[in-house]
């Protein structure tokens, strides 16, 4: 395998032979289409915190997406998902634009087929597996993180992209994301870099992935993007702990489900929190991390279709 397949991600090298998760996917990619790659790049999930298009508070998650590319030599587009092992797409030479235009295309390829034609019109020919590492239905990442590993993966293929895929505050997140750090993102790109080491203040976000049939209401741009400056005022001056309030004052009520969930969590000892998705993402001590789980699921008893899965997190870094 290539230099470029060992590369997971715009950071560090990361050997492949250390982590499960890329060998798989190359095991996969070689079964799905008959050679092994040749590049492997994993991306960050970009989480947007506060805010929207125009200025956002992003964090990038530990969970990703890991995308393996290699060329194909008859100029087609074949795309393998490992969450969607049933629904395999290929469009001929020149053809994807076509595809797309018809409706030919499955759902799950829109990040990727995005990447694609941004890369080049018509698309490069290539072979691609995508791995998620989180279920689409929780509706925590945006599909951001798959078009930006499909880019870096395309571009140690074929070279830079004509244009990028239409970044956006995920985007730029899942690129420019730092360990222990926020991202302020403007412009729909630029990236200010903010310290939020919810390690060391004895912190983590707590995500409560309540499921199919929740989905979180959305506030008004403006009036959620009204609140990145205090949250940048907070971690420069207070500590990442200032969040907390402040993701409770973004939070959209609606949803039942969700609503339960989150008021359980702040009633239990988390600092705040706020609908994302079909998910709760709450700011909680470490130490209520227990407590906080344990009422959650007791007062979606009834009110969801499953218990909530949990996942905890601190920022992540490239």
């Amino acid at each position: 395998m290539s230099r470029a397949a060992v590369d997971a991600g715009p950071g560090p090298a990361l050997a492949l032979a250390a982590d499960p998760e890329l060998r798989i996917t190359a095991h996969v990619h070689e079964r799905a289409h008959g050679s092994p790659p040749a590049a492997l790049r994993r991306v960050r999930g970009g989480l947007v915190l506060l805010g929207g298009a125009g200025s956002a508070l992003t964090v990038a998650l530990p969970w990703g997406t890991v995308v393996t590319a290699g060329p194909d030599p008859d100029g087609a587009v074949s795309l393998y998902s490992m969450n969607r092992y049933t629904d395999a797409f290929t469009a001929g030479r020149g053809g994807l634009r076509a595809a797309l235009a018809a409706g030919a295309v499955p759902p799950w390829t829109a990040p990727a087929v995005t990447a694609l034609l941004a890369h080049a019109d018509p698309a490069p020919g290539a072979r691609l597996v995508v791995n998620r590492q989180l279920p689409a239905e929780t509706g925590l990442m945006t599909g951001a993180e798959t078009a930006c590993a499909v880019t870096l993966a395309l571009g140690d293929l074929y070279g830079p992209p004509a244009r990028d895929p239409a970044p956006d505050p995920a985007y730029a997140a899942s690129l420019h994301a730092r360990e222990g750090h926020a991202m302020l993102v403007t412009g729909g790109a630029a990236v200010r870099h903010l310290p939020c080491d919810l390690r060391a203040a004895g912190l983590r976000l707590l995500v409560a992935v309540v499921g199919a049939g929740a989905a979180a209401s959305t506030a008004g741009p403006d009036a959620d993007a009204a609140l990145v400056g205090r949250a940048e005022a907070a971690l420069r001056t207070g500590g990442p702990a200032g969040l907390g309030p402040l993701l409770t004052e973004a939070h959209t009520p609606g949803t039942a489900p969700l609503d339960a969930a989150l008021d359980a969590a702040r009633a239990a000892g988390a600092l705040g929190g706020r609908a994302v998705g079909r998910c709760v993402v709450a700011l909680v001590p470490l130490e209520a991390v227990p407590h906080v789980r344990t009422r959650v699921t007791a007062a979606l008893a009834g009110r969801a279709r499953r218990p909530p899965r949990f996942l905890t997190a601190t920022p992540a870094g490239v």
